[in-house]
């Protein structure tokens, strides 16, 4: 995957990417580092994550494991030529082996030395691959939910790097009062009330937007907020044979730095009257075309809010307006994916 920088303009101040005291720490949770499609068999791929880079490769049977980068045994970096030897990944200075649990099992010198990787939690869903993070390297508390997607193509995806936090992007979503002014969207009400669910929180609004070939629409849109990993919006416009779900996903990848992943997944309806052997290629083949489309249009749209979260200080204690929508609400559940009594953790309040 080809991975953009966030450039802002020349009249803009460059943001400083990795300050010396960032604002907020790191959240625990699930984080995208990546697409499931990324990972055939044999493959190695390196992600920073969290100030380190991850090691990601997927064995010849279809594991996925994702490693610490240095090997124990003289300090290599894994990711720097590392290749996958069915079940093993073979480090690339001396050719030590190491199996899906991390355990040196053989060297071209003789017997192996008690020698093990570090492994980093990974799950995947939704063809998305996540990794684990928690401040004091506790294994998952949580699971990523069920979504009842339907079975579609696997996500079309792109990244962007910039400076900025997860809280601070999926924040965006409890913001009502930013969507007229940045992005034309006129905010109409929540469709019903917004829900808790542990780490989940779950949001449904109506609003008037125009897209893409139809014009002007209202329409309704329901999204799941999945931890402070990223958003899962669902656009039912099933009135012209489309169901898509979209992600916007932020990675911390250094102090004070985020990769942004945009997501496309669709359904559509198209071709049910077609011949049976020919319908399934109808329909994954519109179904792709439609998802190209609409992560260009979701591309558009979020780009408008790059240079604000380029640029943008977190304000812990905001002076917020009574058209600011949830953030308080949203700020006081972010507050369990941070270590218990770090000051810098968000407490909810407005000034």
């Amino acid at each position: 995957m080809r991975i953009r920088s966030y450039t802002p303009p020349r009249s803009h101040p460059p943001q400083e990417a990795n300050p010396a005291t960032p604002p907020l720490p790191y959240p625990d949770g699930w984080f995208c580092v990546g697409f499931s499609t990324e990972w055939p068999p044999g493959t190695v791929h390196t992600r920073p994550f969290m100030g380190e880079d991850l090691v990601i490769y997927r064995t010849r049977s279809g594991k996925l494991r994702a490693s610490r980068p240095y090997c124990p045994h003289l300090g290599a970096h894994l990711g720097a030529g590392g290749k996958v030897d069915g079940e093993q990944l073979v480090c690339p200075f001396h050719k030590f082996s190491f199996d899906t649990e991390g355990k040196c099992v053989q060297t071209p010198f003789g017997p192996p030395p008690k020698a093990s990787l570090t492994f980093v939690k990974l799950t995947e869903a939704y063809g998305i691959v996540w990794a684990w993070h928690h401040h004091n390297d506790d294994t998952p508390t949580w699971e990523l939910p069920e979504l009842g997607l339907t079975d579609g193509h696997p996500p079309l995806f792109k990244g962007t790097d910039m400076a900025g936090h997860p809280q601070e992007i999926c924040e965006n979503f409890f913001d009502y009062g930013h969507l007229q002014p940045l992005h034309g969207v006129e905010f109409l009400g929540e469709a019903s009330p917004p829900r808790e669910d542990g780490q989940i929180y779950h949001l449904a609004s109506t609003i008037n937007r125009r897209l893409p070939l139809v014009g002007g629409r209202q329409h309704s849109i329901s999204a799941a907020v999945i931890g402070l990993g990223g958003i899962f919006v669902v656009m039912d416009l099933s009135q012209y044979g489309i169901h898509s779900a979209n992600w916007v996903l932020a990675t911390p990848i250094a102090p004070w730095r985020v990769r942004v992943y945009l997501a496309v997944s669709s359904h559509v309806t198209w071709g049910r009257n077609s011949p049976a052997p020919v319908r399934a290629r109808v329909s994954n083949a519109a179904a792709r075309a439609v998802s190209a489309g609409m992560l260009q249009g979701l591309a558009q749209d979020v780009r408008r809010d790059y240079p604000i979260w380029h640029q943008k200080t977190y304000l812990k204690h905001p002076k917020l307006s009574r058209a600011d929508g949830l953030i308080g609400t949203y700020r006081k559940w972010a507050r369990q994916f941070y270590p218990p009594g770090d000051q810098k953790a968000p407490s909810g309040s407005g000034g």
